[in-house]
């Protein structure tokens, strides 16, 4: 795109003002950049941390992400060519920010050892720089044309002009003619990135108004950029990112984001429950070696003093023995509540009733779910995203679900939604098409842990109604999954009541007036 907003330059500045300002790829890079550096800087100050440390961490970030992102795919096209003609050749092969993000990482990592930094501390400091740094690069990405998206139909696509990579596959592909001044209509992927860098400055500015623990704010602005990259993945037409086992290279590492995470959150689990464990073991063990106490020596023991003589006469002021009144322990939360929100990702499949196997074959993929449960009756918000070798399905579905208990760990319902499905042909000769998709289906839980359940949904049967696809698509779809449970008001331990009142003293007798 930066051929266009040069034009449109030249024609209010002079021709070197005009190519000066006109943004490119290493322009808006060096932008993010620039501006990661200020907020950081900005935020540290303002939460106590040494501004001269923060500013090695961004230039040791910077440094590590731009040389890995840009030296790594060159050495992978390097070797891929000398197994391919027997020659290695280092050559321009773009910049993947997935292997930028795990040098940068790694570069902050080593600084705040060496400085002594909490490093969950200045990941959540550095949330709000990364959204802004992301969102300037995907600019510089879509001035620059690459990471193009696939063709497309819908009224935001965009032609990218002659000499562009999107002009250049589709020229090669046959799709259009050489003398065709731009290429056909793709999707904005790049731009769809840079929106989401604008959505985990919103999460992280939601977030910074409570009290987290340290690293919670990253955790989740990490899980949402792979996500959203996930999804935008699936919209992309440039083939050179790296297909392996149909999945492009960005998915991939996104899918280990994810596992991490889920693995991060289960090991502190862990953790935690071991420790409660160990503190119950040392609070028998002291009670043990209380109530089993040898007496003391005899020998150095004190010599008893003598008791007084017996009187006829009652005690004077000598109340009767009060036993202790046990005080009883508070109840442990049940693992098997009713959570108030479900989250989840599932793999699954979707096999088609109403056509024949060479029509459409089997799709597969992952699903996200997340559920609002304030009773039998649910909210729903699904996204899915299944392909088979011709294309892909990504719908969004809102649905309403019924469910009930038939044992502590069972949940067992119904489910029905409508949503919007988009199917990306990835031959792009063909043209995307869009339909209404209804559902129905049965779901099934396990909780395992109090926080932690097993999802199935052996049973969906999903109708996609589009008149470019020859009529309605019926499929029959089955999933399975993992979900995190959270938020219930009844998982909260309840407080043991408070003991009752001591009783009075027993009377005296004998008492002088």
């Amino acid at each position: 795109m930066r051929p266009y907003v040069l034009h449109w330059l030249e024609h209010h500045l002079p021709a070197g003002a005009a190519s000066a300002l006109a943004p490119s790829w290493f322009t808006c890079v060096g932008l993010a950049g620039i501006a990661a550096l200020i907020l950081m800087l900005v935020l540290a100050r303002r939460r106590g941390i040494d501004p001269g440390t923060i500013a090695s961490i961004v230039l040791w970030c910077y440094v590590a992400a731009v040389t890995a992102g840009i030296v790594v795919p060159m050495v992978i096209d390097g070797v891929e060519r000398w197994f391919a003609t027997g020659r290695f050749q280092l050559r321009w092969s773009g910049m993947t920010s997935f292997w930028g993000y795990l040098a940068g990482a790694s570069a902050v990592a080593l600084v705040c050892k060496r400085d002594g930094l909490s490093l969950a501390r200045v990941a959540d400091l550095s949330v709000i720089p990364l959204g802004v740094a992301l969102a300037f690069a995907r600019i510089g990405c879509f001035m620059a044309g690459c990471d193009y998206g696939k063709v497309s139909s819908l009224p935001w696509a965009v032609r990218f002009p002659t000499g562009s990579p999107a002009w250049r596959d589709h020229v090669h592909g046959g799709l259009i003619p050489a003398d065709r001044a731009a290429s056909l209509p793709v999707h904005p992927t790049e731009l769809y990135e840079a929106l989401l860098g604008v959505v985990i400055v919103g999460i992280a500015i939601a977030f910074a108004r409570r009290q987290r623990k340290d690293g919670a704010v990253f955790l989740v602005a990490a899980a949402t950029y792979a996500i959203g990259r996930l999804v935008i993945e699936a919209l992309r037409g440039d083939a050179g990112r790296g297909i392996h086992a149909g999945l492009s290279s960005g998915q991939i590492f996104s899918l280990l984001v994810l596992f991490a995470i889920a693995a991060r959150l289960v090991v502190a689990r862990r953790r935690a429950v071991t420790a409660a464990v160990a503190v119950a073991l040392v609070l028998t063990v002291a009670q043990v070696g209380e109530a089993d106490a040898q007496p003391a020596d005899p020998a150095t023991s004190p010599e008893p003093e003598p008791e007084p003589p017996a009187s006829p006469e009652p005690v004077l002021d000598r109340e009767l023995p009060i036993e202790p009144i046990p005080v009883a322990a508070a109840p442990t939360p049940d693992p098997t509540e009713r959570p108030l929100f479900s989250t989840g990702v599932m793999l699954g499949v979707a096999a088609p009733l109403n056509r024949r196997d060479h029509q459409v074959a089997t799709l597969d993929g992952a699903s996200l779910s997340i559920g609002y449960l304030p009773g039998s009756f649910g909210l729903w918000l699904d996204v899915d995203a299944l392909s088979n070798a011709e294309a892909s399905h990504n719908t969004i579905l809102a649905a309403v679900s019924f469910t009930q208990r038939p044992t502590r760990h069972l949940m067992l319902g119904v489910r029905t939604g409508i949503g919007l499905t988009l199917v990306n042909f990835k031959d792009p000769a063909f043209r995307d098409v869009s339909g209404q998709t209804v559902r129905l289906e049965a779901i099934a839980e396990y909780a395992f842990l109090r926080h932690w359940a097993v999802w199935v949904r052996p049973l969906a049967i999903d109708m996609l109604a589009a008149s470019e696809l020859g009529g309605p698509i019926t499929t029959y779809q089955f999933r399975v999954g993992l979900a995190y449970r959270f938020g219930s008001r009844r998982n909260a331990v309840r407080p043991p009541d408070p003991p009752p009142p001591p009783p009075p003293p027993p009377p005296t007798f004998g008492a002088a007036p």
